[in-house]
């Protein structure tokens, strides 16, 4: 058998009218001495010398024999993907007139070659804690790959991959290692987005009992929780919103952002300034909200005594008498 693919490679790289068309004859004489220099290579167990010759005879004569052993080669080098494809290719190269049934029956063998080596090739799954797969940019040993096909599985040479993730500013990574034939599942972890601020209105008031208590002593008592919650909001509105501006002077003044774009390393400084601006927003919704709601309860509360409401630029109050 050894003596007939042999055989094959030498039909290959004599000289034939067909490959004339493809490369001149000092060309096809510089791939005929790469090739036969990379068999012998594969003959000797030197896999990485035999991969590299015959690569580069295969891309100036693209011929099924040449592909045929550069798959081979990758194969026993655990390149099982490029081999997969360059197996693939051998299949649908179109034949020199040459030497057809050579080529012919390198082609088979390649067919063969695929379907034995298909279902050993590790398939590898990624999934994502805490964020969506589609919202993340996903690398594999460095080359970015695309989201959507993550989910359904990708084959990977055997061997160990880095496989790392960003998902805004957050960087994840983890390394698998996945023998032949295996199907593994790596899993990018990251960190839940916080929860949103939500403005939360008082309690209604329990049922009114039957106390000796003035009439309306109740709704004043809903009305100053509700103006000391509000006046909370405000004041931490209003701090936040001081912090937010500091932050915006700092990344006004920073190099790497200009017109309200930053570059990616400004990322965390971004996001700080981002969250701030929303802290103070909801402060300042929430605070008023809930200091208003306890201007009517007081306004409103039967008394007999006289109350004012006040609602001044930066604070809210009753004055009279209770």
């Amino acid at each position: 058998m050894a003596g007939a693919r042999w055989l094959a490679v030498l039909l290959l790289l004599s000289a034939s009218p067909a490959l004339a068309e493809q490369a001149d004859e000092s060309t096809r004489t510089a791939a005929r001495a790469l090739g036969t220099a990379g068999v012998e290579a594969y003959q000797a167990n030197d896999f990485a010398a035999a991969t590299d010759k015959l690569e580069k005879a295969y891309s100036i004569l693209k011929v099924p024999t040449l592909g045929l052993w550069a798959g081979r080669a990758l194969v026993q080098t655990g390149k099982w993907i490029e081999a997969s494809e360059r197996f693939l290719e051998v299949t649908s190269l179109q034949v020199p007139a040459g030497d057809m049934a050579v080529q012919k029956q390198a082609q088979a063998d390649a067919a063969v070659e695929l379907r034995t080596l298909t279902p050993r090739v590790p398939l590898v799954t990624v999934a994502v804690e805490g964020a969506e797969l589609s919202d993340c940019s996903v690398t594999i040993d460095g080359q970015q790959v695309a989201s959507s096909l993550l989910s359904a599985g990708r084959l990977m040479n055997p061997g160990k991959h880095l496989i790392e993730g960003r998902h805004g500013g957050e960087l994840s990574r983890t390394e698998i290692s996945v023998a032949e034939g295996e199907r593994a599942t790596a899993v990018l972890k990251f960190a839940a987005p916080p929860p949103a601020l939500v403005a939360v209105p008082p309690p209604a008031p329990p049922p009114a009992r039957e106390t000796n208590a003035a009439p309306g002593s109740a709704q004043r008592t809903w009305a100053f929780v509700a103006l000391g919650a509000g006046g909370v909001g405000l004041v931490v509105g209003g701090i936040t919103g001081g912090i937010a501006l500091g932050k915006k002077s700092d990344i006004d003044a920073n190099a790497n952002c200009r017109d309200n774009r930053c570059a990616p390393s400004e990322t965390d400084q971004v996001n700080s300034y981002n969250t701030m601006t929303t802290v103070s927003s909801v402060g300042f919704i929430a605070g008023g909200a809930l200091a208003a709601l306890g201007v009517v309860l007081l306004v409103t509360a039967p008394s007999g005594a006289g109350a004012q409401a006040f609602v001044g630029p930066q604070s809210v109050g009753v004055r009279g008498r209770f």
